[in-house]
Protein backbone atom coordinates (compact mmCIF):
# COMPACT_ATOMS: atom_id res chain seq x y z
CA UNK A 1 0.00 0.00 0.00
CA UNK A 2 1.35 3.39 -1.04
CA UNK A 3 0.80 6.83 0.55
CA UNK A 4 -2.93 7.59 0.47
CA UNK A 5 -2.26 11.33 0.81
CA UNK A 6 0.43 11.57 -1.86
CA UNK A 7 0.08 14.50 -4.24
CA UNK A 8 -0.36 13.75 -7.92
CA UNK A 9 1.27 15.74 -10.73
CA UNK A 10 -0.22 16.47 -14.13
CA UNK A 11 2.78 16.05 -16.46
CA UNK A 12 1.14 15.97 -19.90
CA UNK A 13 -2.01 17.20 -21.65
CA UNK A 14 -3.63 16.40 -24.98
CA UNK A 15 -6.95 17.78 -26.18
CA UNK A 16 -9.25 18.47 -29.10
CA UNK A 17 -12.13 20.79 -28.32
CA UNK A 18 -14.30 23.09 -30.47
CA UNK A 19 -12.13 25.85 -31.91
CA UNK A 20 -9.24 23.64 -32.99
CA UNK A 21 -7.06 20.72 -31.94
CA UNK A 22 -4.40 21.26 -29.30
CA UNK A 23 -3.68 23.44 -26.29
CA UNK A 24 -2.83 26.52 -28.34
CA UNK A 25 -6.20 26.61 -30.07
CA UNK A 26 -8.06 25.85 -26.86
CA UNK A 27 -6.32 28.75 -25.13
CA UNK A 28 -7.25 31.11 -27.99
CA UNK A 29 -10.92 30.17 -27.55
CA UNK A 30 -10.71 30.83 -23.81
CA UNK A 31 -8.63 34.02 -23.99
CA UNK A 32 -10.67 35.66 -26.73
CA UNK A 33 -14.00 34.62 -25.22
CA UNK A 34 -15.17 32.70 -28.28
CA UNK A 35 -18.54 30.98 -28.36
CA UNK A 36 -18.06 27.94 -30.63
CA UNK A 37 -21.70 27.00 -31.22
CA UNK A 38 -22.48 26.44 -34.93
CA UNK A 39 -25.30 25.17 -37.09
CA UNK A 40 -25.18 21.36 -37.08
CA UNK A 41 -23.86 20.34 -40.53
CA UNK A 42 -25.35 17.74 -42.84
CA UNK A 43 -22.47 15.31 -42.30
CA UNK A 44 -23.70 14.83 -38.72
CA UNK A 45 -27.43 14.56 -39.45
CA UNK A 46 -30.17 16.39 -41.33
CA UNK A 47 -30.99 19.07 -38.77
CA UNK A 48 -33.61 20.62 -41.07
CA UNK A 49 -35.65 17.41 -40.75
CA UNK A 50 -35.18 16.99 -37.00
CA UNK A 51 -35.56 20.63 -35.96
CA UNK A 52 -38.75 22.41 -34.99
CA UNK A 53 -38.92 25.49 -32.73
CA UNK A 54 -42.03 24.04 -31.11
CA UNK A 55 -40.63 21.70 -28.47
CA UNK A 56 -44.01 19.97 -28.12
CA UNK A 57 -43.76 18.53 -31.63
CA UNK A 58 -43.27 14.76 -31.49
CA UNK A 59 -39.88 13.50 -32.66
CA UNK A 60 -38.38 16.99 -33.00
CA UNK A 61 -35.55 18.90 -31.33
CA UNK A 62 -35.92 22.61 -30.59
CA UNK A 63 -32.28 23.38 -31.33
CA UNK A 64 -30.17 22.93 -34.45
CA UNK A 65 -26.87 24.18 -33.00
CA UNK A 66 -23.98 22.67 -31.06
CA UNK A 67 -20.25 23.29 -30.46
CA UNK A 68 -18.42 20.86 -32.75
CA UNK A 69 -14.84 19.93 -33.58
CA UNK A 70 -13.36 19.77 -37.08
CA UNK A 71 -12.19 16.52 -38.67
CA UNK A 72 -14.22 14.40 -36.28
CA UNK A 73 -13.77 10.99 -37.90
CA UNK A 74 -10.26 11.43 -39.27
CA UNK A 75 -7.25 9.45 -38.06
CA UNK A 76 -3.87 8.32 -39.37
CA UNK A 77 -4.82 4.69 -38.70
CA UNK A 78 -1.52 3.32 -40.02
CA UNK A 79 0.40 5.38 -37.47
CA UNK A 80 -1.46 3.56 -34.69
CA UNK A 81 -1.14 0.15 -36.36
CA UNK A 82 -4.83 -0.09 -37.27
CA UNK A 83 -6.07 -1.48 -40.59
CA UNK A 84 -8.39 0.57 -42.77
CA UNK A 85 -11.16 -2.01 -42.38
CA UNK A 86 -10.97 -1.81 -38.60
CA UNK A 87 -10.73 1.99 -38.62
CA UNK A 88 -13.95 2.17 -40.66
CA UNK A 89 -15.83 0.46 -37.82
CA UNK A 90 -14.21 2.44 -35.00
CA UNK A 91 -16.23 4.94 -33.02
CA UNK A 92 -14.74 8.43 -33.55
CA UNK A 93 -14.48 8.62 -29.77
CA UNK A 94 -11.86 5.85 -29.83
CA UNK A 95 -9.93 7.70 -32.53
CA UNK A 96 -9.94 10.95 -30.56
CA UNK A 97 -8.76 9.14 -27.44
CA UNK A 98 -5.77 7.62 -29.28
CA UNK A 99 -4.77 10.97 -30.77
CA UNK A 100 -5.13 12.90 -27.52
CA UNK A 101 -3.24 10.23 -25.57
CA UNK A 102 -0.38 10.51 -28.06
CA UNK A 103 -0.46 14.30 -27.69
CA UNK A 104 -0.38 14.02 -23.90
CA UNK A 105 2.70 11.78 -24.05
CA UNK A 106 4.30 14.14 -26.55
CA UNK A 107 3.47 17.12 -24.34
CA UNK A 108 5.13 15.31 -21.43
CA UNK A 109 8.20 14.56 -23.55
CA UNK A 110 7.73 10.81 -23.16
CA UNK A 111 8.38 8.81 -26.38
CA UNK A 112 5.96 5.97 -27.14
CA UNK A 113 8.77 3.44 -26.90
CA UNK A 114 9.72 4.67 -23.42
CA UNK A 115 6.11 4.46 -22.22
CA UNK A 116 5.66 0.98 -23.71
CA UNK A 117 5.38 -1.91 -21.22
CA UNK A 118 5.08 0.46 -18.26
CA UNK A 119 2.53 -0.11 -15.53
CA UNK A 120 0.40 2.77 -16.81
CA UNK A 121 -3.32 2.77 -16.04
CA UNK A 122 -6.05 4.07 -18.34
CA UNK A 123 -9.21 5.67 -16.92
CA UNK A 124 -11.61 7.06 -19.50
CA UNK A 125 -15.01 8.68 -19.06
CA UNK A 126 -17.59 8.34 -21.83
CA UNK A 127 -21.37 8.08 -21.99
CA UNK A 128 -22.70 8.58 -25.53
CA UNK A 129 -22.99 5.76 -28.06
CA UNK A 130 -24.11 7.69 -31.13
CA UNK A 131 -21.79 5.89 -33.56
CA UNK A 132 -22.81 2.44 -32.37
CA UNK A 133 -26.49 3.20 -32.96
CA UNK A 134 -25.85 4.20 -36.55
CA UNK A 135 -23.31 1.48 -37.32
CA UNK A 136 -25.50 -1.38 -36.13
CA UNK A 137 -28.75 -0.12 -37.65
CA UNK A 138 -28.39 -2.43 -40.66
CA UNK A 139 -27.61 -5.99 -39.55
CA UNK A 140 -26.37 -6.94 -43.02
CA UNK A 141 -23.37 -4.58 -42.73
CA UNK A 142 -22.19 -5.77 -39.29
CA UNK A 143 -18.67 -7.22 -39.27
CA UNK A 144 -16.44 -8.70 -36.60
CA UNK A 145 -14.99 -5.20 -36.06
CA UNK A 146 -18.30 -3.72 -34.91
CA UNK A 147 -17.90 -5.10 -31.41
CA UNK A 148 -14.41 -3.80 -30.74
CA UNK A 149 -15.11 -0.62 -32.69
CA UNK A 150 -18.00 0.47 -30.49
CA UNK A 151 -17.65 -1.24 -27.09
CA UNK A 152 -17.18 1.28 -24.29
CA UNK A 153 -14.66 -0.98 -22.53
CA UNK A 154 -12.51 -1.06 -25.67
CA UNK A 155 -12.31 2.74 -25.70
CA UNK A 156 -9.95 2.44 -22.72
CA UNK A 157 -8.52 -0.96 -23.65
CA UNK A 158 -7.50 0.21 -27.12
CA UNK A 159 -5.29 2.87 -25.55
CA UNK A 160 -3.64 0.21 -23.39
CA UNK A 161 -3.23 -2.09 -26.40
CA UNK A 162 -1.91 0.57 -28.78
CA UNK A 163 0.63 2.01 -26.36
CA UNK A 164 1.34 -1.30 -24.59
CA UNK A 165 0.30 -0.09 -21.13
CA UNK A 166 -0.02 -2.85 -18.54
CA UNK A 167 -1.86 -1.06 -15.72
CA UNK A 168 -5.63 -1.16 -15.03
CA UNK A 169 -7.76 -0.10 -17.99
CA UNK A 170 -11.42 0.81 -17.68
CA UNK A 171 -14.17 3.04 -19.05
CA UNK A 172 -16.39 4.95 -16.64
CA UNK A 173 -19.94 6.14 -17.29
CA UNK A 174 -21.19 8.39 -14.53
CA UNK A 175 -22.78 10.65 -17.15
CA UNK A 176 -21.51 14.22 -17.18
CA UNK A 177 -19.06 13.75 -14.31
CA UNK A 178 -17.40 10.76 -16.01
CA UNK A 179 -14.01 12.33 -16.75
CA UNK A 180 -13.56 13.73 -13.23
CA UNK A 181 -14.63 10.45 -11.65
CA UNK A 182 -12.00 8.89 -13.94
CA UNK A 183 -9.48 11.38 -12.51
CA UNK A 184 -10.50 10.45 -8.98
CA UNK A 185 -10.08 6.70 -9.65
CA UNK A 186 -6.76 7.26 -11.43
CA UNK A 187 -5.39 9.25 -8.50
CA UNK A 188 -6.53 6.54 -6.10
CA UNK A 189 -4.90 3.84 -8.23
CA UNK A 190 -1.58 5.66 -8.27
CA UNK A 191 -1.67 6.25 -4.53
CA UNK A 192 -2.38 2.63 -3.71
CA UNK A 193 0.22 1.31 -6.15
CA UNK A 194 -2.03 -0.16 -8.84
CA UNK A 195 -0.15 1.82 -11.49
CA UNK A 196 2.92 4.05 -11.69
CA UNK A 197 1.40 6.48 -14.20
CA UNK A 198 -2.13 7.05 -15.46
CA UNK A 199 -3.81 8.28 -18.62
CA UNK A 200 -7.20 9.72 -17.76
CA UNK A 201 -9.82 11.97 -19.27
CA UNK A 202 -13.03 11.87 -21.25
CA UNK A 203 -14.53 12.07 -24.71
CA UNK A 204 -17.89 12.83 -26.31
CA UNK A 205 -19.05 13.04 -29.94
CA UNK A 206 -22.30 14.26 -31.45
CA UNK A 207 -23.67 12.16 -34.31
CA UNK A 208 -27.19 11.13 -33.30
CA UNK A 209 -30.24 13.47 -33.41
CA UNK A 210 -32.38 11.38 -31.06
CA UNK A 211 -30.34 12.55 -28.05
CA UNK A 212 -31.33 16.13 -28.95
CA UNK A 213 -34.97 15.09 -29.14
CA UNK A 214 -34.88 13.50 -25.67
CA UNK A 215 -33.13 16.52 -24.14
CA UNK A 216 -35.59 18.90 -25.82
CA UNK A 217 -38.56 17.01 -24.41
CA UNK A 218 -36.96 17.22 -20.96
CA UNK A 219 -36.40 20.98 -21.49
CA UNK A 220 -32.74 20.53 -20.65
CA UNK A 221 -31.03 22.08 -23.69
CA UNK A 222 -31.01 25.64 -24.92
CA UNK A 223 -32.98 26.49 -28.08
CA UNK A 224 -30.05 28.75 -29.01
CA UNK A 225 -27.58 25.88 -28.60
CA UNK A 226 -25.47 27.79 -26.04
CA UNK A 227 -24.89 27.47 -22.32
CA UNK A 228 -25.22 30.76 -20.44
CA UNK A 229 -23.70 30.09 -17.00
CA UNK A 230 -25.12 32.09 -14.08
CA UNK A 231 -27.13 34.30 -16.44
CA UNK A 232 -30.81 35.20 -16.19
CA UNK A 233 -30.93 34.29 -19.89
CA UNK A 234 -30.07 30.68 -19.05
CA UNK A 235 -32.50 28.40 -20.88
CA UNK A 236 -30.77 25.02 -20.76
CA UNK A 237 -27.34 23.85 -21.83
CA UNK A 238 -25.75 23.94 -25.25
CA UNK A 239 -24.25 20.62 -26.31
CA UNK A 240 -20.59 20.35 -27.22
CA UNK A 241 -18.14 17.62 -28.09
CA UNK A 242 -14.43 16.95 -27.74
CA UNK A 243 -11.74 15.00 -25.94
CA UNK A 244 -9.29 15.79 -23.17
CA UNK A 245 -6.52 13.63 -21.71
CA UNK A 246 -4.18 14.31 -18.81
CA UNK A 247 -1.15 12.23 -17.85
CA UNK A 248 -0.69 11.70 -14.11
CA UNK A 249 2.29 10.69 -11.99
CA UNK A 250 3.14 10.79 -8.29
CA UNK A 251 4.57 14.26 -7.66
CA UNK A 252 7.75 12.90 -6.10
CA UNK A 253 8.36 10.73 -9.20
CA UNK A 254 7.63 13.63 -11.55
CA UNK A 255 10.20 15.78 -9.76
CA UNK A 256 12.69 12.92 -9.72
CA UNK A 257 12.23 12.48 -13.49
CA UNK A 258 12.48 16.27 -14.04
CA UNK A 259 9.07 16.35 -15.71
CA UNK A 260 7.31 19.58 -16.60
CA UNK A 261 4.56 19.81 -13.98
CA UNK A 262 1.38 21.49 -15.18
CA UNK A 263 -0.41 21.20 -11.89
CA UNK A 264 -0.70 19.30 -8.63
CA UNK A 265 -3.78 17.35 -7.56
CA UNK A 266 -3.92 17.47 -3.79
CA UNK A 267 -7.25 15.84 -3.07
CA UNK A 268 -10.28 14.38 -4.85
CA UNK A 269 -13.61 13.06 -3.62
CA UNK A 270 -16.83 11.65 -5.03
CA UNK A 271 -20.36 11.27 -3.70
CA UNK A 272 -23.99 10.75 -4.80
CA UNK A 273 -27.23 12.51 -3.95
CA UNK A 274 -29.15 9.40 -2.94
CA UNK A 275 -32.80 10.36 -2.42
CA UNK A 276 -32.10 13.75 -0.89
CA UNK A 277 -33.96 15.47 -3.75
CA UNK A 278 -36.66 14.64 -6.28
CA UNK A 279 -36.71 14.03 -9.20
CA UNK A 280 -33.55 12.02 -9.85
CA UNK A 281 -32.18 14.69 -12.19
CA UNK A 282 -32.33 17.54 -9.66
CA UNK A 283 -29.09 18.57 -7.91
CA UNK A 284 -28.85 18.37 -4.12
CA UNK A 285 -27.34 21.36 -2.34
CA UNK A 286 -27.07 19.23 0.81
CA UNK A 287 -24.86 16.62 -0.83
CA UNK A 288 -22.85 19.21 -2.71
CA UNK A 289 -22.05 20.94 0.57
CA UNK A 290 -21.25 17.63 2.28
CA UNK A 291 -18.65 16.82 -0.35
CA UNK A 292 -17.19 20.33 -0.30
CA UNK A 293 -16.74 20.06 3.48
CA UNK A 294 -14.84 16.80 3.00
CA UNK A 295 -12.51 18.44 0.48
CA UNK A 296 -11.95 21.76 2.21
CA UNK A 297 -11.18 20.42 5.64
CA UNK A 298 -8.29 21.26 7.94
CA UNK A 299 -5.52 20.44 5.46
CA UNK A 300 -6.99 22.61 2.67
CA UNK A 301 -7.90 26.11 3.86
CA UNK A 302 -10.83 27.56 1.84
CA UNK A 303 -9.29 31.02 2.18
CA UNK A 304 -6.36 29.90 0.01
CA UNK A 305 -8.61 29.04 -2.94
CA UNK A 306 -8.66 31.82 -5.53
CA UNK A 307 -10.74 30.29 -8.30
CA UNK A 308 -13.38 27.58 -8.79
CA UNK A 309 -14.15 26.18 -12.23
CA UNK A 310 -17.83 25.48 -11.76
CA UNK A 311 -20.06 23.02 -13.55
CA UNK A 312 -22.10 26.04 -14.67
CA UNK A 313 -24.23 24.49 -17.39
CA UNK A 314 -26.61 27.41 -17.76
CA UNK A 315 -29.72 25.76 -16.33
CA UNK A 316 -32.17 27.73 -14.17
CA UNK A 317 -32.06 25.17 -11.33
CA UNK A 318 -28.48 23.88 -11.47
CA UNK A 319 -26.51 27.14 -11.49
CA UNK A 320 -28.11 28.76 -8.39
CA UNK A 321 -27.85 25.47 -6.48
CA UNK A 322 -24.16 25.11 -7.26
CA UNK A 323 -23.38 28.76 -6.56
CA UNK A 324 -25.12 28.48 -3.20
CA UNK A 325 -23.13 25.40 -2.21
CA UNK A 326 -19.79 26.95 -3.20
CA UNK A 327 -20.68 30.15 -1.37
CA UNK A 328 -21.67 28.52 1.91
CA UNK A 329 -18.66 26.20 2.16
CA UNK A 330 -15.86 28.21 0.54
CA UNK A 331 -16.68 31.84 -0.25
CA UNK A 332 -18.38 32.72 3.06
CA UNK A 333 -15.90 30.65 5.08
CA UNK A 334 -13.12 33.06 4.19
CA UNK A 335 -11.92 35.60 6.79
CA UNK A 336 -13.77 38.94 6.92
CA UNK A 337 -12.35 41.37 4.41
CA UNK A 338 -11.22 38.64 1.99
CA UNK A 339 -11.76 39.15 -1.71
CA UNK A 340 -14.79 37.53 -3.27
CA UNK A 341 -14.19 34.04 -4.62
CA UNK A 342 -13.83 33.96 -8.40
CA UNK A 343 -15.84 31.30 -10.26
CA UNK A 344 -16.38 30.60 -13.96
CA UNK A 345 -17.48 27.98 -16.47
CA UNK A 346 -16.05 26.94 -19.84
CA UNK A 347 -19.44 25.85 -21.14
CA UNK A 348 -20.20 29.28 -22.52
CA UNK A 349 -17.25 28.72 -24.87
CA UNK A 350 -17.42 25.10 -26.00
CA UNK A 351 -20.79 23.96 -24.73
CA UNK A 352 -21.42 21.15 -22.31
CA UNK A 353 -19.18 18.34 -23.56
CA UNK A 354 -20.93 15.87 -21.24
CA UNK A 355 -18.55 12.99 -20.44
CA UNK A 356 -15.58 15.23 -21.39
CA UNK A 357 -16.88 18.27 -19.49
CA UNK A 358 -14.89 17.74 -16.30
CA UNK A 359 -11.53 17.35 -18.00
CA UNK A 360 -12.32 20.33 -20.25
CA UNK A 361 -12.67 22.44 -17.11
CA UNK A 362 -9.53 20.96 -15.56
CA UNK A 363 -7.43 21.74 -18.65
CA UNK A 364 -8.88 25.27 -18.70
CA UNK A 365 -7.68 25.83 -15.12
CA UNK A 366 -4.22 24.43 -15.88
CA UNK A 367 -3.91 26.73 -18.90
CA UNK A 368 -5.00 29.75 -16.84
CA UNK A 369 -2.35 28.93 -14.25
CA UNK A 370 0.26 28.46 -16.96
CA UNK A 371 -0.57 31.83 -18.52
CA UNK A 372 -1.20 33.51 -15.14
CA UNK A 373 -4.48 34.72 -16.57
CA UNK A 374 -8.14 34.36 -15.64
CA UNK A 375 -10.37 34.24 -18.71
CA UNK A 376 -13.93 35.55 -18.95
CA UNK A 377 -17.02 33.46 -18.33
CA UNK A 378 -19.31 34.18 -21.28
CA UNK A 379 -22.89 35.51 -21.19
CA UNK A 380 -22.66 36.74 -17.58
CA UNK A 381 -23.35 40.29 -16.45
CA UNK A 382 -24.15 41.65 -13.01
CA UNK A 383 -27.41 43.21 -14.14
CA UNK A 384 -28.48 40.02 -15.91
CA UNK A 385 -27.44 37.36 -13.41
CA UNK A 386 -29.33 34.33 -12.14
CA UNK A 387 -27.54 34.61 -8.79
CA UNK A 388 -26.85 37.42 -6.30
CA UNK A 389 -23.07 37.18 -6.58
CA UNK A 390 -22.38 39.95 -4.06
CA UNK A 391 -24.54 38.36 -1.37
CA UNK A 392 -22.85 35.00 -2.04
CA UNK A 393 -19.36 36.59 -1.86
CA UNK A 394 -18.71 35.36 -5.41
CA UNK A 395 -17.29 37.11 -8.47
CA UNK A 396 -17.63 35.97 -12.09
CA UNK A 397 -14.99 37.36 -14.48
CA UNK A 398 -16.28 39.08 -17.63
CA UNK A 399 -12.92 40.21 -19.01
CA UNK A 400 -9.38 38.84 -19.17
CA UNK A 401 -7.58 39.37 -15.84
CA UNK A 402 -4.07 38.87 -14.50
CA UNK A 403 -4.03 35.97 -12.03
CA UNK A 404 -2.00 37.20 -9.10
CA UNK A 405 -0.48 35.01 -6.42
CA UNK A 406 -2.02 35.97 -3.07
CA UNK A 407 -2.01 32.88 -0.84
CA UNK A 408 0.77 30.91 0.83
CA UNK A 409 0.57 28.15 -1.81
CA UNK A 410 0.49 30.45 -4.84
CA UNK A 411 -2.31 30.13 -7.36
CA UNK A 412 -4.86 27.71 -5.97
CA UNK A 413 -7.99 26.50 -7.70
CA UNK A 414 -10.73 23.96 -7.28
CA UNK A 415 -13.12 22.32 -9.68
CA UNK A 416 -16.75 21.67 -8.90
CA UNK A 417 -18.79 19.08 -10.72
CA UNK A 418 -22.38 18.22 -10.01
CA UNK A 419 -24.56 16.19 -12.30
CA UNK A 420 -27.00 18.98 -11.71
CA UNK A 421 -30.51 18.99 -12.96
CA UNK A 422 -30.12 17.02 -16.13
CA UNK A 423 -28.73 13.51 -15.67
CA UNK A 424 -28.27 10.70 -13.22
CA UNK A 425 -25.31 10.21 -10.90
CA UNK A 426 -24.62 13.62 -9.42
CA UNK A 427 -20.99 12.90 -8.65
CA UNK A 428 -18.61 15.66 -7.67
CA UNK A 429 -14.86 15.70 -7.91
CA UNK A 430 -12.21 18.32 -7.15
CA UNK A 431 -8.58 19.17 -7.70
CA UNK A 432 -6.39 21.86 -6.19
CA UNK A 433 -3.11 23.83 -6.69
CA UNK A 434 -0.81 25.18 -9.35
CA UNK A 435 1.98 24.36 -11.82
CA UNK A 436 5.69 24.87 -11.28
CA UNK A 437 6.24 28.16 -13.13
CA UNK A 438 9.43 29.26 -14.87
CA UNK A 439 8.24 31.85 -17.41
CA UNK A 440 9.54 34.87 -15.45
CA UNK A 441 13.03 33.40 -15.20
CA UNK A 442 13.02 32.67 -18.92
CA UNK A 443 11.88 36.14 -19.88
CA UNK A 444 14.42 37.76 -17.58
CA UNK A 445 17.36 35.80 -18.97
CA UNK A 446 16.22 36.25 -22.57
CA UNK A 447 15.72 40.03 -22.34
CA UNK A 448 17.36 41.85 -25.28
CA UNK A 449 18.74 38.56 -26.65
CA UNK A 450 18.14 37.09 -30.11
CA UNK A 451 18.98 33.44 -29.51
CA UNK A 452 18.53 30.92 -26.72
CA UNK A 453 20.54 27.74 -26.16
CA UNK A 454 19.43 25.35 -23.48
CA UNK A 455 21.13 22.35 -21.95
CA UNK A 456 18.47 19.76 -21.34
CA UNK A 457 17.94 17.97 -18.07
CA UNK A 458 14.36 16.83 -18.64
CA UNK A 459 12.54 15.63 -21.78
CA UNK A 460 13.67 17.72 -24.77
CA UNK A 461 10.46 18.23 -26.72
CA UNK A 462 8.32 19.32 -23.80
CA UNK A 463 10.93 21.79 -22.54
CA UNK A 464 11.70 23.25 -25.94
CA UNK A 465 7.99 23.72 -26.66
CA UNK A 466 7.48 25.39 -23.29
CA UNK A 467 10.39 27.76 -23.92
CA UNK A 468 9.11 28.67 -27.37
CA UNK A 469 5.56 29.24 -26.13
CA UNK A 470 6.89 31.52 -23.39
CA UNK A 471 9.26 33.60 -25.50
CA UNK A 472 7.26 33.69 -28.73
CA UNK A 473 8.55 33.72 -32.29
CA UNK A 474 11.08 36.56 -31.92
CA UNK A 475 13.78 34.34 -30.41
CA UNK A 476 15.41 31.31 -31.98
CA UNK A 477 15.72 28.27 -29.71
CA UNK A 478 18.62 25.87 -30.21
CA UNK A 479 18.47 22.60 -28.33
CA UNK A 480 21.56 20.80 -27.08
CA UNK A 481 22.24 17.22 -26.09
CA UNK A 482 21.14 15.88 -22.75
CA UNK A 483 24.05 15.90 -20.30
CA UNK A 484 25.22 12.57 -18.96
CA UNK A 485 27.04 14.00 -15.94
CA UNK A 486 26.90 16.84 -13.44
CA UNK A 487 23.12 16.65 -13.16
CA UNK A 488 23.29 17.61 -9.49
CA UNK A 489 25.42 20.65 -10.28
CA UNK A 490 23.03 21.77 -13.01
CA UNK A 491 20.02 21.27 -10.78
CA UNK A 492 21.63 23.39 -8.08
CA UNK A 493 22.46 26.24 -10.42
CA UNK A 494 19.23 26.72 -12.37
CA UNK A 495 15.74 27.58 -11.25
CA UNK A 496 14.00 25.05 -13.48
CA UNK A 497 14.76 21.98 -15.54
CA UNK A 498 17.39 23.42 -17.86
CA UNK A 499 20.38 25.75 -18.02
CA UNK A 500 20.08 28.75 -20.32
CA UNK A 501 22.85 30.28 -22.39
CA UNK A 502 22.24 33.44 -24.39
CA UNK A 503 23.90 35.01 -27.44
Amino acid sequence: MEDSEEEIAVVGIGCNFPGGEGLGNYWKVLFHGTNCAVQIPEDRFDSSFWYDPDSSKAGKTHTAKAALIDGLNEIDHKFFGITEAEADSMDPQQKLLLECTYRALENAGIPMEKASATRTGVYIGLMNRDYEQGLNRNADTITHYNGTGTAMSIAANRISYTFNFTGPSLAIDSACSSSLVALHLAAQAIRQGDCEMAVCGGVSCILEPRVFVALSKAKMISPEGTSKPFSSRADGYGRGEGCGIVLLKPLRKALQDHDNVWGIISKTAVNQDGRSVTPITKPSMIQQEELLHRIYSEEIDPSHVQYIEAHGTGTPVGDPTEAGSISRVIAKARPPGSEALCIGSVKGNIGHTESAAGVAGLIKVLLMMHHETIVPSLFYSEDGASIDAKALNLRIPTTVEKWEKTGPIGRAAGQAFSQGDFSIGKYWARNVREPVAFEHALQSVAKDKKNIVFVEIGPRRALQRNIMETLGNDITVFSSVQPDKDTETLLNTVSKLFELGVT
